[in-house]
């Protein structure tokens, strides 16, 4: 479900208290994440927040979370877990358009845990970076991921305009639930410029051996983003799909 927060205050909370998982299902997960690892995939087992309640009122939507990390992340939305020992991911990103009028997907590359999946610019949380004293700032990692990915300065004014946080969508999947916040900014570059920005820093990165996330960027003519979208045959964030029927459409639910 997708809900708009833009007029809410987002507040973000960390406990030290892990997600307590049986001896069993977490050598499930080791086996999992070991298999993942050897077959070339290019991932790393660090630390990642679950969601364990929202608490909303008319001025602020506030998120709980536990710990936990990405090998029970990735076992629990590819295999499944019963509720009280899943992964409900945090994250965050930024939902990007251009100045002359295109949404920006980005298609993650074969190295990643999602080959060819189509989705905004975002991560999850880092612990180390994102939070101070138990509290989460969901900004920090919205600009970090997009300075990262794209190598896009979320914070320039003279690049970025109407910048906030807009977005909470609770994932209704199958196997498990995730909640992503997500903010919205038109950036003053055209799609053809933007283009030649990415190429240029992916080939910085890969010259330094750093890793890159997107293989590709894909822009969507706000007009057609839908249909554009649905020909694309690639594999889609739920989320991605709702924001921009939502952009597109304006069906969503205000929180």
């Amino acid at each position: 479900m997708l809900y708009i927060v833009k007029n809410k205050k987002m507040i973000g909370n960390l406990s030290e208290e892990e997600i307590y998982l049986p001896k069993e299902i977490k050598q499930a997960i080791t086996d999992n994440f070991n298999e993942l690892k050897n077959s070339g995939l290019n991932i790393w087992n660090g630390k990642i927040m679950c969601v364990d309640k929202i608490i909303e009122d008319n001025q602020f939507v506030k998120v709980l979370c536990k710990k936990s990390d990405y090998a029970h992340y990735l076992y629990a939305e590819k295999n499944g877990l019963p509720v009280e020992y899943g992964c409900k991911s945090i994250s965050a990103g930024c939902v990007l358009e251009t100045k002359d009028g295109y949404f920006v997907v980005g298609e993650l590359g074969d190295n990643t845990s999602y080959p060819g999946m189509l989705q905004t610019t975002g991560g999850n949380i880092d612990e180390k970076n994102d939070i101070t004293n138990g509290n989460i700032d969901f900004l920090n990692t919205i600009v970090r991921e997009a300075k990262e990915e794209l190598n896009i300065d979320l914070k320039n004014e003279k690049l970025v305009s109407n910048h906030e946080i807009t977005y909470m969508y609770i994932e209704e999947i199958d196997k498990q639930k995730g909640v992503r916040i997500l903010s919205k900014a038109t950036i003053d570059m055209t799609a053809k410029e933007l283009q030649e920005h990415f190429e240029k820093y992916n080939e910085y990165l890969i010259n330094n051996n750093l890793e890159t996330e997107f293989e590709r960027l894909h822009f969507l003519k706000k007009e057609n983003a839908i249909e554009e979208l649905n020909g694309l045959k690639n594999p889609k964030r739920e989320y991605l799909v709702n924001i921009l029927k939502y952009e597109c459409e304006n069906n969503v639910v205000t929180l």
